[in-house]
């Protein structure tokens, strides 16, 4: 769940939304030919989400793994994650072998598409370095407990607000609240992702957002809140305009754009309510892919130097244990570090769930967004 963040407000981008460029395109694919590929005509494809979160792939991992293996690696974009359920169904993905996966949802869509590549972990001995939790809920998704992809990164959709109109004490007091709060009518800014948009209203409405027991009030509170919104924003960037110029005070945000909204000297707050989503990014292998070239690329990615450049050039949070190394003083600081490597107080989606039902769900926040 990856996003650009870099600029300044930026060109809108979204998480799960960048330049649409199909997985069909040679054209959108841009090839790092700094050294000799790693076996005769074999190559590497990883299609990430765009925008800088792409150019910080490139420098930070790459195009470093490129000139020191010898493997070359050919790198695209995709728009909406549901290109790749939608070629995997029409019977192909191309060239494609590793690309950025939003979220153990998704990750379990693969695996039931009959998608997912079998990981040798004997090959990626850098993997001792990520969060046992993490990996635990990929090996739950996944049959035997096989892997076939690595959580990378993560972040919180949270909620920002002015801290020139809400005290920090308020908005701990309301939570959840703060987005169906009267006083903020045409003030407040909602993400348009149908998950956060439920995953929210679950909370408000006292139930567990990993098995809802009545959807009818869920979507009744969504048709509540509808009227106080000023903008239901698309991109990462969009809501961060918004809250910099001032045209709403109250919105939900990812943490990663909580945090550059806060460097760049905004009167912003990040609040992470009780039950806050936490989504990860996985990077995730195809079946049919060259596995021992794959898994070289994982191993280096995950090396916590490489990560770490990652994270930091993201404000991302990283997936590595901070049990097993020691993080960076920038990623301790930034929103959601946990230093237990627990992620205790973290709501994480549970997959399986949430790969059964978003599709149903979408379709009806759908209607309610357009005012049904």
């Amino acid at each position: 769940m990856s996003e650009n963040y870099g600029s300044k407000l930026g060109k809108p981008i979204t998480r799960r939304v960048f330049n649409r460029a199909s997985l069909a395109s040679v054209a959108a694919l841009v090839a790092l030919r700094s050294a000799p590929s790693w076996a005769a005509g074999e190559t590497i494809t990883y299609y990430g989400f765009g925008g800088l979160t792409q150019k910080a792939m490139n420098e930070a991992g790459l195009a470093p793994f490129s000139a020191a293996t010898g493997i070359e690696v050919v790198e695209g974009t995709f728009g909406d994650e549901t290109e790749v359920i939608t070629r995997i169904k029409s019977g192909g993905t191309g060239d494609l072998n590793v690309f950025a996966n939003s979220g153990f949802e998704m990750y379990k869509r693969y695996v039931d598409l009959q998608a997912n590549s079998e990981l040798n972990e004997a090959n990626i001995p850098n993997l001792k370095f990520v969060s046992p939790v993490l990996l635990g809920k990929l090996r739950e998704l996944t049959p035997n407990g096989v892997l076939s992809g690595v959580p990378y990164n993560y972040g919180t959709t949270g909620i920002a607000y002015n801290t020139k109109h809400i005290s920090r004490e308020e908005a701990q007091k309301l939570g959840f609240k703060l987005l169906w709060d009267q006083r903020f009518a045409g003030k407040l800014a909602i993400s348009n992702n149908a998950m956060e948009r439920i995953w929210a209203a679950a909370v408000f409405t006292g139930q567990n957002p990993n098995d809802l027991s009545d959807t009818d009030t869920v979507f009744s509170a969504l048709r509540e809140q509808r009227p106080l919104v000023k903008k239901y924003w698309e991109s990462g960037a969009e809501v961060m305009d918004l809250l910099a110029k001032e045209e709403v005070i109250v919105a939900d945000i990812w943490s990663t754009r909580a945090t550059a909204l806060k460097k760049q000297g905004y009167p912003i707050e990040y609040l992470e309510p009780e039950q806050c989503l936490a989504w990860m990014q996985n990077l995730f292998v195809l079946k049919g892919s060259p596995m021992e070239p794959c898994e070289k690329l994982l191993d280096y990615l995950l090396k916590p130097e490489v990560n770490f450049d990652y994270c930091q050039r993201t404000n991302n949070g990283s997936s590595l244990d901070p049990n097993q190394v020691p993080f960076p003083e920038q990623l301790k600081s930034q929103a959601g570090y946990d230093p237990s490597g627990t992620f205790a107080g973290f709501s994480i989606p549970d997959g399986s769930y949430w790969a059964e039902n978003l599709d149903r769900f979408e379709t009806q926040w759908r209607r309610i967004a357009k005012g049904a």
